[in-house]
Parts: structure tokens; sequence; C-alpha cells
């Protein structure tokens, strides 16, 4: 199993959960008073998503560090 390649696929997922972030706070500027708090939850949401597979990524280079200097 690649570790570092499985890392690196998280940290793309992150990227594009971060893009998704930055397109909602755009919207949410000019939402109508009634929605901004739904995309405010949902940004919320995708933030839990996006530590979720930076710090995924991070044990799995890790993983892949020690695997190597086992070898």
């Amino acid at each position: 199993m690649d570790y570092l390649k499985w890392s690196e696929e998280y940290m793309e997922e992150a990227n594009l959960v971060l893009r998704n972030i930055d397109r909602l706070r755009e919207k949410q500027k000019t939402a109508p008073l009634n929605q901004r708090q739904t995309i405010a939850d949902n940004i919320q949401k995708l933030r839990v998503i996006y530590y979720e597979c930076v710090h995924t990524a991070g044990y799995l280079r890790e993983l892949a560090k020690e695997r190597q200097n086992a070898a």
C-alpha cells in the first residue's frame, strides 16, 4: 500500500473542499438574509471535512515515513 500517494489524494480532496468553502463564502455575501445561516451551516460542515482530510493526510504521510525508515 502506498501511504504517501494516499496522503496526497487526501490533500487533493482537502483542497477541493477548501475551494467549495471559498465559493460558499462568496455566495453568502450576496445571499438573501434568510439563506445566510444555511450557507454558514454548510461552510461549518465543510470545515470539519477539510480538517479531517488534512489530519488524515498528515497521519498517512507520517505512516509512510515510518514504513520507509523500517525498510
